[in-house]
């Protein structure tokens, strides 16, 4: 691992499409990130779906149903939760929510697309941590990987996983 994640095109695309939509209607949303373990190809972009999520102006959650959803789904093909992705109505930071309530693993990744109502694709723009020494530290930006199997994309909430 290079400690910067390589996301397929179509994972972009969908990530800025999802918070693009949230957007418009003034909330947050997010994806979670799976990659197979040790590898920063990410293989799978699981956006948030509705039932068990919280969006509200200057909050994102996912319930545990959601979180416990996803996980089961990771590891019944071998994969990984490496980074959690989401929306800021402005700049990217991490506020204190985000901190707290994050996943803290050691080398889990958050990051957060500023401007929802226009998110760039431009993963540069976008705020990138990982969790190190039990605190958030700035990371390398993630990498469009032209040459990746495409991700794929699927929407996780309460109800279950729906593949795109």
């Amino acid at each position: 691992m290079k400690g910067h994640l390589r996301i397929p095109p179509r994972g972009v695309s969908a990530i800025v499409a999802d918070v693009r939509t949230w957007g418009s209607h003034g909330v947050e949303t997010g994806a979670v990130l799976l990659t197979s373990p040790g590898d920063d190809a990410v293989r799978v972009v699981a956006l948030a779906g509705t039932n068990g999520v919280i969006r509200r102006p200057g909050l994102f959650v996912l319930t545990h149903k959601v979180i416990d959803t996803l996980f089961t789904f990771a590891e019944d093909r071998g994969l990984q939760a490496r980074a959690q992705v989401h929306s800021h109505r402005g700049r990217a930071f991490l506020s204190k929510t985000d901190r707290e309530g994050n996943i803290r693993l050691p080398g889990f990744i958050a990051s957060v697309v500023p401007s929802f109502q226009a998110p760039s694709d431009r993963l540069e723009d976008w705020g990138w941590w990982t969790f190190a020494r039990g605190d958030w530290e700035p990371t390398a930006c993630g990498q469009v990987d032209h040459d990746a199997a495409d991700a794929t994309v699927v929407t996780v909430d309460a109800e279950g996983i729906d593949e795109h």
